[in-house]
């Protein structure tokens, strides 16, 4: 998570208490009203606080001389529905109104509509303006970018970088995940912005690998792009594990930024559905990728296992540890490949869809994939959800499925 101190909250100018109003998600904050709001009532709500970047699992926000982006998705302030049997409304406001502070020389990324710049001291002021019906929820990438616009054979893909980069490097990275970024997009519905470009990011500062070694560089993903540790330009743009890294978090701009998963969720529906667009991506490149990279998954697994064992797919308050998550997460990939495999592709894109559709901008769990999928498939699922979300290991039946003939290449 990331370091919040001296929170805030005033309505209508009065300062209240806000008090913890969930047992399983800390993040979550309820303010009194007093008098109490009535519908159709404006008020005037004001929420302070300061973010304080600190070490992180994935490494969501980050600032330094050179840069700052704040991507995690529950980072800003979310309104909840209220609580109550009759109660009404959703999450989304009408309009938001994010500003925007930084150098001049410094590249502003956001969602929504850019409003005119503005200098307030040494600083420019940018301002979005967010429609959250057709916009992203809140973030920002900010830094001194040199920016290279590719025109790749899927799309546009655009790059910035604190350095120049290889041209034929950034050409072929460019080709590989505009094509990866349409086959996800075929598969999990466009947005409301059809013509978007895929932005590669680097950060500027160390980011966390999230499977492997703690040591090696990781990625942070925004939406329709991804931010990079910037040893992965070093170790060249275009190697075949750096795509695989930009790939897993291309795949999060739909369950992570379009609808986002609950707390105990984030294992089976964020990194479980991030790492299945490996196989999507990999599908769009040929019939025979699909398998090889549903065997790299589970040698991945197999290898993962062996440091430390796989827990259920839906995680406890308590939590797990690191390599714990990373088992569990290739587990939760491999679940849904083989609920696609018995629903059928069609079936679960289907629900998946569905659900983006339902539930976009607010957040979702294992209920709504399960219904989802039965739904699309008009198959009884609970058996199968229980033994997998449940038990350990995967059913060797699924195994066997997907063994690669001695010698074969497997993708790495």
């Amino acid at each position: 998570m990331f370091g919040v101190q001296n929170l805030r909250v005033l309505i209508e100018g009065v300062e209240v208490s806000p008090q913890r109003s969930s047992q399983t998600d800390a993040r979550m904050m309820r303010a009194p009203f007093d008098p109490p709001w009535e519908q159709n009532e404006m008020r005037k709500v004001v929420a302070e606080w300061d973010l304080v970047p600190e070490s992180t699992a994935r490494g969501t926000i980050v600032a330094s001389s050179e840069g700052f982006f704040v991507a995690d998705e529950t980072a800003l302030p979310l309104w909840q529905t209220p609580n109550g049997v009759f109660a009404k409304g959703g999450t989304k406001p009408n309009k938001e109104l994010l500003t925007v502070f930084a150098p001049p020389d410094f590249h502003v990324l956001a969602p929504g509509k850019p409003l005119k710049r503005t200098a307030d001291g040494d600083y420019i002021v940018q301002r979005f303006l967010i429609d959250p019906d057709i916009d992203f929820i809140p973030y920002v990438v900010a830094g001194r970018y040199q920016e290279k616009l590719i025109h790749a054979r899927q799309g546009q893909v655009q790059f910035w970088t604190f350095r120049l980069m290889d041209g034929a490097a950034a050409q072929a990275a460019a080709d590989r995940l505009s094509s990866s970024m349409k086959t996800l997009t075929e598969f999990f519905g466009a947005g409301p912005n059809e013509k978007s470009v895929v932005r590669v990011v680097e950060s500027p500062a160390v980011l966390p690998a999230e499977f492997g070694s703690s040591l090696d560089p990781g990625g942070v993903s925004i939406p329709e792009g991804v931010l990079l540790d910037s040893r992965t330009f070093k170790q060249g743009i275009a190697n075949e594990a750096v795509l695989q890294l930009a790939e897993y978090e291309l795949a999060r701009t739909w369950f992570g930024w379009r609808v986002r998963p609950r707390p105990e969720a984030q294992i089976l529906m964020g990194r479980g559905v991030g790492l299945f667009g490996l196989v999507i991506a990999a599908e769009g490149r040929g019939k025979d990728q699909r398998g090889r990279m549903i065997a790299s998954l589970i040698a991945r697994y197999d290898e993962a296992r062996a440091a430390a064992p796989d827990k259920r797919l839906m995680e406890p308050p308590v939590g797990y540890s690191r390599a714990e998550r990373i088992s569990t997460g290739y587990r939760a990939a491999l679940f849904i490949v083989a609920l696609e495999d018995l629903c059928g592709h069609d079936n679960l894109r289907t629900a998946l869809r569905d659900i983006i559709h339902d539930r976009s901008g607010s957040d979702t769990s294992y209920e709504e994939l399960l219904a989802a999928t039965e739904a699309a498939s008009e198959k009884d699922l609970a058996e199968m959800f229980r033994t997998w979300l449940v038990q350990p290991s995967i059913p060797e039946d699924f195994r066997a499925r997907y063994k690669i003939a001695p010698g074969a290449h497997i993708l790495n």
